[in-house]
């Protein structure tokens, strides 16, 4: 996969993928996504607050406690599939994390419920703070860092790297389960500052689906009730800021047929368009007005629509011109590019 291609890096992903290529060719396909109408609460008399302060490094914030849990290992079906992409299972709580997030690829992290003390506060902290991740090595954060705390201290390298105090064990009986949407660049910076790859920042350093995390929390919160007997003891806590809708672009036919160097049919074109969910707007005889699906990160101007369009319709169905016509830029005899070439050959 090609770093822009965010919106493949699960399994949903790229059979959203062949889904299109399917729907263009006329092969026969079968379109599921997973089913959370099952998702509910029940009644808890445990508060749980969560507040977000960099709202700018978090526009979406969700999370769900879940109680009364049996950590065990994973039923075998599951730490097969997840040895067979080359994850060691641990738990049935993070095996469903690690589960959720290659079949959605939304990250999703489990807190321990009884080390969270007071509540969650998304936040960066002061340069310098020491903080000791998973792996058990002691880290200094830098100011930018955006951390998942409680009201006493650091939990988690948000979007990054767990902590060691606030990880998930055989010891655990309620979790706090968190989906969030970060800034992508905010986790890209504080990755490459600690010198961490995992699986979560390699997704949120490239752009997730915002329309996602709300999803993935309950396939995984019902996941954790059907494999680890949970009860799932809180409605969703969430908190977001500002609009996720659906970008705008402006596709002129003559901009489309000029690129690609032949005319592609009207209905074809609204058919790929439509595998691709990327719906029309508006139309006039000129362009089209079209609305691109968040998940789709790399699509942003009418060459990148182009791009897609021509990726589903086949590079190989574009006829090969019998005319080569190659654009020399113009030289103006006293350009400094003109001069220097001159030179340049008088002294060869």
């Amino acid at each position: 996969l090609t770093p822009n291609r965010a919106d493949a890096m699960s399994h949903m992903g790229v059979a959203r993928d062949l889904k299109a290529y399917f729907q263009f060719k006329g092969i026969e396909f079968k379109w599921t996504m997973p089913v959370t109408d099952q998702f509910k609460t029940e009644p808890s008399n445990k508060k749980f607050k969560v507040d977000v302060e960099a709202k700018d490094k978090s526009p979406i914030y969700m999370g769900v406690t879940i109680t009364n849990l049996k950590i065990k290992p994973s039923p075998n079906w599951m730490q097969n599939r997840l040895r067979a992409i080359g994850i060691s299972p641990k738990n049935n709580v993070v095996d469903i994390t690690n589960y959720v997030l290659h079949d959605l690829g939304q990250p999703l992290h489990a807190f321990d419920l009884d080390k969270i003390n007071g509540g969650i506060v998304v936040k960066t902290v002061d340069q310098g703070t020491p903080f000791v991740t998973l792996d058990g090595v002691e880290r200094k954060l830098h100011s930018e860092d955006l951390m998942i705390c409680d009201h006493l201290s650091p939990l988690c390298i948000a979007g990054v790297f767990g902590g060691q105090k606030s990880g998930v064990n055989e010891t655990t009986k309620s979790i706090f389960l968190e989906s969030a949407y970060f800034d992508s660049v905010s986790i890209r910076k504080t990755a490459k500052r600690h010198g961490l790859n995992t699986d979560a920042s390699f997704r949120y350093e490239r752009g997730i689906d915002p329309w996602m995390t709300e999803k993935a929390l309950k396939r995984a919160a019902l996941l954790i009730r059907e494999l680890a007997g949970g009860t799932i003891s809180s409605s969703i806590n969430e908190k977001t800021q500002g609009e996720n809708s659906s970008k705008k672009v402006v596709l002129k036919y003559q901009y489309l047929n000029e690129t690609i160097g032949q005319v592609i049919p009207k209905e074809t074109l609204v058919e790929i368009l439509q595998s691709l969910d990327i719906s029309i707007e508006s139309e006039t005889e000129k362009e089209l007005q079209l609305n691109i699906p968040p998940y789709r990160v790399d699509v942003t101007r009418p060459a990148d629509v182009v791009e897609e369009v021509l990726r589903v319709y086949g590079y190989n169905n574009i006829t090969v011109s019998p005319n080569l016509r190659v654009p020399f830029p113009n030289f103006d005899s006293r350009s400094p590019h003109r001069v220097e070439e001159e030179l340049a050959q008088l002294l060869i």
